[in-house]
């Protein structure tokens, strides 16, 4: 049982480390830095979309190639492949900086909250 627990866990370890090194390349791919302002809301609603749907299918192909194969290597149940696909996609959005930061833009632009804030 120790070892079913350690090999979940080496896999979460090295697809995290995996993670850590594609994750800025499409955090890159998505850069504005100061235009945000000069950009109109419906364009960085539109890249916060192709984001998030680059994203998914990164998810995707992590899950149809590393985790598929993994789980030939060790009897995994439905319920631990659902937890592995839910820690590497809350991962891999946790850390796009550039997505994180227009949609914390966006929503500040929201009618509704700039209400509530003031």
């Amino acid at each position: 049982m120790f070892n079913f627990f350690l090999s979940i866990l080496v896999f979460l370890v090295i697809s995290t480390i995996i993670l850590l090194f594609v994750a800025p390349f499409i955090d890159h791919l998505f850069y504005v830095d100061h235009k945000l302002d000069e950009m109109e809301e419906y364009e960085v609603f539109i890249m916060i979309i192709i984001h998030i749907i680059l994203l998914g299918v990164l998810v995707y192909i992590f899950h149809k190639y590393l985790v598929k194969n993994y789980i030939k290597y060790f009897k995994l149940n439905k319920t631990y492949i659902k937890m592995i696909d839910l820690i590497l996609g809350l991962t891999l959005v946790g850390l796009q900086r550039n997505l994180l930061f227009k949609i914390r833009y966006l929503s500040n632009k929201h009618p509704i909250r700039s209400e509530l804030i003031m």
